[in-house]
């Protein structure tokens, strides 16, 4: 009978955590963090929507990225904000999340698999935030800073919300604009013999796992809908 009650006690000891786990995707998907898909999917929230709780700002002037109505992150340029990362390290994963410029040239950016340490755009990877029409391509929205520019110019008008989907599996990283795949790479193609552009970085040797961040540069840009799904490593 021991093996038995140990089997009844496990189960009722998991079943409060599987109901406390449903009710919090409820709740994120309530709030609007989350499609009903999503969290049925394996999605969690980056942002809560009213605190920077699990962020941390690397700057000194942390109130350079604000909380607003409608669980909106703005971020505001104002200066010593310098990056804001997550508490957590990501390896592979999906992140999803909506931009929007708001004045300047809404130069912003997002890290992926950055360090605390260094600049995430070479030390790590930017997918990069900027106004529609920009005209140096590497540089343009959703590039991959400094590695891959978008293939198409998927953006919509100054002050629309864009939604961005970037996929980090392995050396592969794939980034979605508004439905539109701008490009789909592996990381190990860009190595210090096979990159031939005076802008062009290598990128075969950079950190397979690390931190997201959002990067306060000199213009305001909003965030929201943040979220992720890890993939298996």
């Amino acid at each position: 009978m021991k093996p038995y009650r140990g089997l009844v006690l496990a189960v009722a000891l998991l079943v409060p955590l599987v109901l406390a786990q449903e009710a919090g995707k409820e709740a994120w998907v309530e709030k609007g963090l989350l499609t009903q898909e999503e969290a049925a999917d394996g999605f969690a929230p980056l942002f809560n929507g009213e605190n920077l709780d699990g962020w941390w700002c690397r700057g000194e002037n942390e109130a350079a990225y604000q909380i607003k109505d409608g669980g909106i992150l703005l971020v505001t340029g104002e200066e010593g904000g310098d990056w804001l990362f997550t508490d957590d390290e990501y390896g592979n994963f999906v992140l999803r999340y909506e931009y929007r410029c708001v004045s300047g040239e809404g130069n912003s950016g997002v890290g992926i698999r950055s360090p605390k340490e260094g600049n995430p755009a070479f030390d790590g990877f930017e997918i990069q935030v900027l106004r529609p029409g920009w005209e140096t391509p590497y540089q343009r929205s959703c590039a991959l800073y400094a590695v891959q520019p978008p293939e198409v110019e998927a953006d919509k008008p100054f002050g629309e919300w864009n939604s961005v989907e970037v996929m980090a599996d392995g050396t592969r990283i794939r980034t979605t604009l508004n439905g539109t795949v701008v490009y789909d790479v592996h990381t190990t193609d860009f190595t210090p013999e096979t990159v031939d552009e005076d802008w062009q970085k290598p990128a075969n040797n950079r950190p397979m796992k690390g931190y997201i961040a959002l990067q306060d540069h000199s213009d305001a840009v909003e965030f929201r809908m943040m979220r992720i799904k890890r993939l298996p490593e």
